[in-house]
This record gives C-alpha cells, sequence and structure tokens, in this order.
C-alpha cells in the first residue's frame, strides 16, 4: 500500500481521494526571503498585478480544495503539479506562544470571550504551551489531508479555517498559508464545527 498512500486515501465512507497537490504559480514572486517577496510584490502591484494573485504564489494546494483559477479578467497565475512528498516534506505549522498567553488567556476583554472557551475545556494559561504545540501537530495534519476550509482571500495571502479537536470538542483555529505549505496560526479558535 505504501507506493500508492501519496497518490490515494480512502476516505470515512470508502470512496477514493485522489491526494494530488498543486503550487499556485504568479511569475516573478519568490518564495524566499519573505523581505525580497514582499518587495516584488509592491513593486509588481505597481506595474498592475493583483497583490491577491502575487500572495498565493508558492502556495501548496490539494487540487479538491483550492481557489477557482483564474481568480479574476486578465488573472497571470497557473498551478503547478507537485508531488506530495515535496509538500510533506516542507510543510510546517507556526503558532506564536503569545496566542494563548497574550490572547485567550490574558483577559476576558481581549481575548473577546475565547479564554471561556478554553477554560471550559479543562485548560488554563499554564497550558499554554501544550496548546501550542497541540494545535500545530493537529493542522499541519489536516492540512496535509486537504482538511481544510478557503475562507478570505486578500493581499496578505489565503485564510484557512482547520478542525482542532480538544477534549472531545471540535472546532475551527484560523491559519494563513503561506509559500511552501507554512501555516501560520492567526487564531485559536475560529467558530464551532456544525
Amino acid at each position: 500500500m505504501s507506493v500508492f498512500e501519496n497518490l490515494i486515501k480512502i476516505g470515512k465512507n470508502g470512496e477514493i481521494i485522489f491526494n494530488q497537490w498543486i503550487e499556485w504559480d504568479h511569475f516573478f514572486i519568490p518564495n524566499k526571503p519573505e523581505w525580497y517577496r514582499e518587495i516584488l510584490r509592491n513593486i509588481m502591484a505597481i506595474l498592475g498585478h493583483c497583490m491577491n494573485c502575487s500572495a498565493l504564489d508558492g502556495c501548496y494546494f490539494i487540487a479538491r480544495n483550492m481557489p477557482k483559477q483564474p481568480l479574476h479578467e486578465k488573472c497571470h497565475c497557473n498551478k503547478k503539479d507537485i508531488q506530495y512528498n515535496i509538500v510533506k516534506k516542507s510543510a510546517n505549522a507556526k503558532c506564536d506562544i503569545r496566542k494563548f498567553t497574550e490572547y485567550v488567556f490574558k483577559n476576558t476583554e481581549d481575548s473577546k470571550g475565547k479564554n471561556q472557551i478554553f477554560y471550559n475545556l479543562g485548560f488554563d494559561i499554564d497550558d499554554s504551551y501544550y496548546l501550542q504545540n497541540e494545535f500545530c501537530k493537529q493542522a499541519i495534519g489536516q492540512y496535509l489531508l486537504g482538511n481544510y476550509v478557503l475562507k478570505n482571500l486578500d493581499r496578505r495571502g489565503q485564510r484557512l479555517a482547520i478542525p482542532i479537536h480538544l477534549n472531545g470538542i471540535k472546532f475551527y483555529s484560523g491559519w494563513m498559508l503561506c509559500p511552501e505549505g507554512e501555516i501560520k496560526n492567526t487564531t485559536p479558535f475560529g467558530g464551532w464545527i456544525k
């Protein structure tokens, strides 16, 4: 089965799911370093290129769950097939510890009620490092399965809602998709899964 595990998966209901990945391509935009990428994106914007499109350049999507192409009239974007092994090797999740220590558990007013959700799940500020690690582990696993919901796309990038499961409760957390399969947590709690 290992020969095929990178190509197909069997879904919950026994259906075959193809694990085909693409890399979004908007010419002349490098993936790294980030500062150089931003300079070139701004230069391209002056020349009339869409900032939303250039934000997606270098991002990996599972083919069955990606933005529609073209994004707009005169869109310069393309998609390139990419091997799952490359995605799996380079993909990583980042979650700033301050999302918990300075936001969720700081105080009720600043966390917009999110701290109460985590308190009700049995967590407090002492669990921040555990939550950081758990969020990263679960989010990257779900991302690699293509189990994410496309949310807003703007000049800063594509946001994803990724399911998290804690103490028997499932909810979405918010993430920003970056080039080469990097995802960065934007909010620990992004809504209940219905």
